[in-house]
């Protein structure tokens, strides 16, 4: 085997490897979990509920592997024994296709907690679908959070699960810098990889070339033994 093919072939096997990563973060990133800011959402009285808008995100990409998990505190005002201190509703105002819309085609369909405990609840895509009236979620304008009917309601977090990695539609300026900052980082990487596989195969050729000497007799490149001179 020449000294080229081989080259080319540590060369190959680099590039493979390189893609190989890509591929692998590609399917890692197949699907992700969306923290909503949440900062600004007021303490909630009994029935108010805090809006999150679906502006910079497409819905379509919830799936059913997907959960809304909130995590919140709250002060009970009453002695009356609630379900749930909390409850989803997935709202539109843009005339859904669905039997829950009214006759101004909105939706407001509330959401009961799949299981819940003093600090979290968790929210099924199938309960949200039934209460819904369909799985499109398209025309979804709005995930709501809302206290019921007997509590003050502080939300700390709300996460969706499992969504496709591309449901965020819009990138801030320093999330598309940190993107290409990382694509770069990846690129130099395999790049300098590749640059140093290339020279430690020359300086192989080299020491090789160095211990070979040109028989005139023989016609031909032959090895030397120690102590020989050139």
């Amino acid at each position: 085997m020449s000294i080229r093919s081989v080259i080319k072939k540590i060369i190959s096997a680099a590039g493979a490897a390189v893609l190989t990563f890509s591929l692998s973060a590609g399917v890692s990133a197949a699907v992700k979990n969306y923290d909503f800011d949440v900062s600004n959402a007021p303490v909630l009285e009994p029935w108010a509920s805090y809006a999150i808008g679906m502006d910079h995100y497409d819905p379509t990409k919830i799936n059913a592997d997907s959960q809304v998990i909130v995590s919140y505190s709250y002060e009970k005002l009453t002695d009356e024994k609630n379900e749930a201190p909390v409850e989803l509703i997935v709202q539109s105002w843009s005339y859904p296709d669905t039997p829950m819309a009214n006759a101004t085609g909105s939706v407001w369909a509330k959401v009961a907690p799949a299981e819940y405990d003093d600090n979290h609840a968790v929210f099924n895509y199938n309960d949200m679908v039934t209460a819904y009236g369909t799985a499109d979620f398209s025309k979804v304008d709005a995930l709501c959070i809302g206290a019921t009917n007997d509590v003050n309601l502080t939300i700390t977090s709300c996460t969706i699960t499992n969504c496709d990695d591309d449901m965020y539609v819009e990138l801030t300026d320093a999330q598309r810098a940190e993107q290409y900052k990382n694509l770069l980082i990846i690129v130099l990487a395999s790049a300098l990889a590749i640059i140093v596989i290339i020279i430690v195969v020359f300086m192989i050729i080299l020491k090789r070339k160095t211990s070979y000497a040109y028989d005139p007799t023989l016609g031909k490149y032959v090895k030397m033994e120690k102590g020989d001179k050139k």
